[in-house]
């Protein structure tokens, strides 16, 4: 189903594929779970990672607030108007004049409720808002797009192509995107190499490595071809060891095969 050398992924990575995703939101799908079991009895050292990826969807899922029914909802309503029916300064009041401060204590109490609802969203959009969202980026027939990442790495991204990726990345934010079609990538170099802090490539059959880097990646419907410029790059296959580029080296995956190319 997936060639993807999971077992490299972070928890934050795992969490932002859609394969697995799939897995967690869509348990009754009996091939994605299937596969992901099968994958599990495959590396069981990975069970603590993919449990922790699992709750971080889980917990981002549900609902921030808890939805009324709509008998809640006219159970509220209801005590609002049975609650202006007793107050003490509307029972001395004829009832036109009542039912006119009636309706200025109603708007004055959903004011209020909007004024809590307005504040709650801008601290949700605080924490949770553009700076902390995924990004996608897409271009049509004969577009061609320019993206600055995060970390001041660039991407042109080209025709029919997209990319997904974490708008704000942090020391705890893995620096990957994820790739369909083609792009051409500028990858800043970090002092740090270790796995984990790596520039990563997801698409649908491999997985590049880059430290400070300049490559392409051209994915097509049977096949999905790495071309290294300058720098260094490690591509990642299932169940196979790393296989490292060289500059004007090239590599296509195709149908579940790979093959290196001839040098430019």
């Amino acid at each position: 189903m997936s060639h993807k050398p999971y077992s490299v992924y972070t928890v934050e990575e795992l969490a932002l594929d859609d394969l697995f995703v799939r897995w967690v939101q869509y348990p009754n799908d009996d091939e994605v779970v299937a596969y992901w079991q099968n994958w599990l009895d495959q590396n069981p050292d990975c069970a603590d990672k993919v449990e922790t990826a699992r709750q971080l969807i889980i917990e981002g899922s549900k609902p921030l607030l808890p939805a009324l029914s709509s008998d809640e909802i006219s159970s509220v309503w209801g005590r609002i108007r049975e609650s202006f029916q007793t107050m003490e300064d509307l029972r001395p009041l004829q009832p036109d004049v009542r039912a006119v401060v009636g309706w200025w204590y109603f708007i004055r109490t959903v004011a209020a409720a909007l004024g809590v609802v307005l504040l709650i969203g801008w601290a949700l959009w605080m924490q949770y808002g553009p700076n902390q969202s995924v990004s996608t980026v897409s271009t049509d027939a004969n577009q061609t797009r320019q993206i600055q990442l995060p970390d001041n790495s660039f991407i042109t991204l080209h025709a029919n192509s997209s990319v997904k990726y974490v708008r704000r990345w942090t020391d705890e934010t893995p620096r990957a995107v994820w790739l369909k079609g083609e792009a051409d990538f500028a990858v800043v170099h970090r002092n740090d190499t270790s796995s984990a802090r790596l520039f990563r490539v997801h698409t649908a059959d491999i997985t590049i490595e880059a430290v400070g880097t300049t490559f392409q990646v051209r994915e097509r419907p049977k096949s999905t071809c790495v071309a290294l410029t300058s720098g260094q790059i490690n591509l990642l296959l299932k169940h196979q060891d790393p296989i490292r580029l060289q500059p004007g080296d090239s590599f296509e995956i195709a149908t579940g095969s790979a093959k290196s190319l001839p040098n430019h």
